[in-house]
């Protein structure tokens, strides 16, 4: 058995990979690396071509140098049921038996084509028809398609690794978030990561996720295409306008010395593409309190306190502030470095944000 743990977050736009040592409290990083797919290899949280996956894992490895090929693999697929629901309680050793049979009337699919598995929330009496209180297991239900976790799973073994363990990446935001239980209890955080063309928006409370949305088709990929197709540019030239102007005009880079960057043409279609990343953002969230809210003013209706940023596409600049003001919440980066000693370890300072994922998936293997 490995003394580290290595965390393998495959995303749209480049795969990464962190190898930590547990601590008695705390993690260190040993190895980090990340290599760039090419496009069209993994749409909006699917293999489309495992082959060039697998190369791409393959030099990961080479790049990273990592101590073995045992990897924890996150997923985010639109197509994962995540649904809180109260069932029948049982044992624990009979309940994981049985979960097929009390959900699979719930489910999109065939259940005997689900990978299926659950967070457990509480344990709560509940009134039946009768109204005598019944135990229940209140659980957050996650299911997903045989087919599309083994899409990826074959892919990793084309690369000779092994996965030990498959984790929905949203659950690893949570655990990045509160390796040790750092927020405190009953305090509720929504955490959102913007990829390239998936945002996953998970809600917790004192590191119990309560709420989870995966949203297909948008990221820093929509925006960046909203730009490409108004101006008939390139990919790469969109790209670049994109991160240089960001949502307030004020570019690290001027792309066009003559035109100021308040003024630059493509400044408005940035914000408009934007601006509806946000409002599903923001209907997300009205959901999760419409949903939860609790008539009497019980623990379920407690308020989001704030809301954390990871992925690459909330790097935009002015975005945060554009998010704090439609939801009225502060806003702020996912930062694991707080509780991840780096120490030694190669990483550039632009790299921080991409190991938030990967560190929670070593925590939740721990």
């Amino acid at each position: 058995m490995s003394s580290t743990l290595i965390g393998l977050d495959i995303g749209t736009s480049g795969v990464r990979a962190a190898e930590l040592v547990p601590k008695r409290r705390s993690f260190a990083l040993k190895r980090f690396a990340e290599v760039p797919l090419p496009s069209g290899v993994v749409r909006a949280g699917t293999v489309v071509d495992p082959t060039r996956l697998s190369e791409a894992l393959r030099e990961l490895w080479a790049v990273g140098k990592f101590g073995h090929r045992r990897v924890t693999l996150g997923i985010a697929n639109a197509g994962v049921l995540v649904r809180q629901m109260d069932l029948e309680w049982m044992p624990p050793e009979d309940f994981g038996k049985a979960l097929r049979y009390q959900v699979q009337d719930v489910l999109p699919f065939p259940v005997e084509d689900a990978n299926l598995d659950y967070y457990l929330l509480g344990e709560p009496e509940v009134p039946d028809a009768q109204g005598v209180l019944q135990r229940k297991a209140r659980v957050l239900l996650v299911a997903a398609t045989r087919e599309m976790v083994d899409s990826f799973v074959l892919a990793v073994h084309g690369a000779k690794l092994h996965v030990d363990a498959v984790d929905l990446m949203p659950f690893a935001l949570v655990r990045a978030r509160t390796p040790g239980g750092l927020a405190p209890a009953g305090d509720v955080e929504a955490i959102v990561d913007i990829g390239a063309d998936i945002t996953s928006v998970v809600v917790h409370a004192g590191g119990v996720p309560r709420f989870v949305r995966i949203i297909s088709g948008l990221g820093g990929d929509s925006i960046t295409r909203a730009v490409q197709q108004r101006y008939d540019w390139t990919w790469e030239d969109a790209e670049r306008t994109k991160v240089a102007l960001g949502l307030v005009g004020t570019p690290a880079t001027s792309t066009d010395p003559l035109v100021p960057a308040e003024s630059h043409p493509a400044l408005g279609t940035i914000v408009e593409a934007t601006e509806a990343l946000v409002a599903e953002i923001e209907t997300t969230l009205d959901f999760y309190r419409s949903s939860t809210a609790d008539p009497l003013g019980g623990a379920e209706s407690v308020g989001i306190a704030r809301v954390l940023l990871a992925g690459a596409g909330s790097r935009l600049s002015g975005l945060d502030q554009l998010l704090s003001l439609r939801l009225g919440l502060d806003t702020a980066p996912l930062d694991v470095r707080g509780h991840l000693r780096v120490g030694a370890a190669d990483l550039a300072p632009d790299q921080s944000g991409a190991l938030t994922v990967p560190t929670g998936l070593c925590v939740g293997a721990r």
